[in-house]
């Protein structure tokens, strides 16, 4: 007796097809934009510009004097920063990666590598060429107190966590595997929040968050 063949692949619907639409045009609109706020924001620290300083004091202020006094939003911080430290999420990339293309995912895996690359190489090189201070405490959680801007764990949110999201809801919803789309929905959600986590343990500046995101 044979085992049944495999089932194939489910064929995207038209309803996939019209979200993929979507998507693109919204990315037509949103990359520029992001791409100016990025600019922006690296030309303010490169020249100095104190423009940004009440943005950032107010906020910063804001959060610590409700995080600090409850305790836990700082604790809960703490841990998603060790969760999300660049070892284990570089270790966690590699994994997903190989699995993907042992799985012949070829486009997504080769994707999340040049994603990952592309922000490990970006988001070091500026901290090193601009060599922003880091807010006063921060001392408490890091010792490279003069690589704020941008924000490493804000990008690796974007480029690792949101990317890996939406990989994972497209091949969930082309293939029907429901549980995929569920997990790369959660991943998407929690992208943004890696970069609150930080703002939250007071180790960067609101600006250092919004550059990573937008980087």
């Amino acid at each position: 007796m044979t085992d049944p063949a495999p089932a194939a692949p489910a064929a995207p619907t038209e309803a996939t097809r019209r979200a993929s639409e979507r998507a693109r045009r919204r990315s037509v609109i949103a990359l520029p934009i992001a791409g100016l706020i990025a600019g922006l924001l690296a030309v303010a620290m490169v020249t100095g510009s104190a423009a940004l300083d009440p943005f950032d004091d107010a906020l910063t202020d804001v959060t610590r004097g409700w995080a600090d006094p409850l305790g836990w939003p700082v604790d809960v911080a703490l841990v998603i920063g060790r969760m999300t430290a660049p070892f284990w999420s570089a270790v966690a990339v590699a994994v997903l990666v190989l699995a993907l293309w042992g799985y012949r995912y070829r486009a997504a895996a080769a994707f999340l590598a040049m994603s990952a690359i592309a922000g490990v190489t970006v988001s070091e090189t500026l901290k090193l060429a601009i060599g922003r201070t880091r807010p006063p405490g921060a001392e408490e959680f890091q010792s490279d107190m003069d690589r704020s801007f941008p924000s490493g764990h804000a990008m690796e949110g974007i480029y690792l966590y949101l990317a890996t999201g939406m990989v994972l809801i497209h091949l969930g919803t082309t293939r029907g595997v429901r549980w995929l789309v569920l997990l790369g929905r959660a991943l998407v959600l929690l992208g943004p929040f890696i970069g609150v986590s930080r703002l939250i343990l007071g180790v960067h500046w609101p600006s250092d968050i919004v550059a990573g995101w937008a980087f």
